[in-house]
């Protein structure tokens, strides 16, 4: 049996599965076959600014000509015109006759007539007030009546005349339908007032007759109540009958 004396070592076995698995190789990136094209075809524009500090004006001779301003589009329309004979001549043009001549007028002469018969403004009357000139106008200060020399002062004004016109309007319909109204009061004559007495006397005899059929002890509030009412409707016609009978001639209303 042989001995290995190990004097230095740096190994570790506890160690070695714990190595991480080795990474996978990547996959190549995406490029354009374009991108080189284009970079090549590019021509860098070297020496860029924001623009000039001061807009540079246009030369006198660069003005806009005729036809070079942007113009209207033409509106094209299908419409087509459909020309025959049957159309009737242009009418000719009268020949240029000669113009009339206008009279001669000397406006000096007009301006100085119309200057002559015009009427001179009047003088507003004015009052001086203070020893310094101090000019007040008469009109509107106070110092003359005014209101009492209009020509309407003292008199009622129009809206006032035409309200006591619409009332007095108002009381003439009033008073006309009044004394055109036919009379309420109106007499009854034999017939009616015959009839009017026997339909009385037949409620008096239904009336008594069912009175009469009342019980005779009355010892409950409902019969003292129903007996006292049949007994004051008996009265009143009663009252009614004596009343028609004595006297010949009834009026009613109506």
């Amino acid at each position: 049996m042989s001995l290995v004396e190990i004097v230095y070592h740096n190994e570790n076995i506890y160690t070695i599965l714990d190595k991480p698995p080795p990474e996978a190789p990547k996959t190549p990136r995406y490029q354009s076959k374009l991108e080189k094209e284009l970079k090549e075809t590019k021509i860098p524009q070297l020496r860029r600014t924001f623009g000039y500090a001061e807009v540079p004006l246009t030369t006198p001779d660069q003005f806009l000509k005729k036809g070079q301003g942007i113009g209207q589009a033409v509106k094209k329309s299908d419409h087509k015109c459909f020309v025959t004979g049957n159309l009737p001549p242009v009418p000719k043009r009268s020949p240029p006759g000669k113009k009339p001549e206008k009279p001669k007028i000397n406006f000096k002469v007009v301006n100085i007539k119309k200057a002559i018969k015009v009427k001179g403004k009047p003088v507003e009357p004015r009052l001086v007030d203070t020893r310094d000139g101090h000019i007040k106008k008469i009109k509107g200060s106070g110092e003359v009546p005014e209101y009492c020399l209009r020509p309407d002062f003292g008199q009622m004004p129009t809206y006032l005349v035409k309200r006591n016109r619409k009332i007095q309007n108002a009381l003439e319909k009033i008073r006309l339908a009044e004394e055109n109204r036919e009379s309420l009061c109106k007499i009854i004559n034999e017939e009616e007032r015959q009839k009017l007495l026997s339909d009385l006397k037949h409620n008096w005899a239904l009336m008594q007759k069912a009175f009469l059929q009342l019980p005779m002890l009355t010892d409950t509030i409902p019969k003292i109540l129903k007996k006292t009412k049949m007994e004051q409707e008996l009265k009143q016609l009663e009252k009614d009958i004596a009343l028609i009978e004595s006297n010949p001639y009834i009026y009613i209303y109506e």
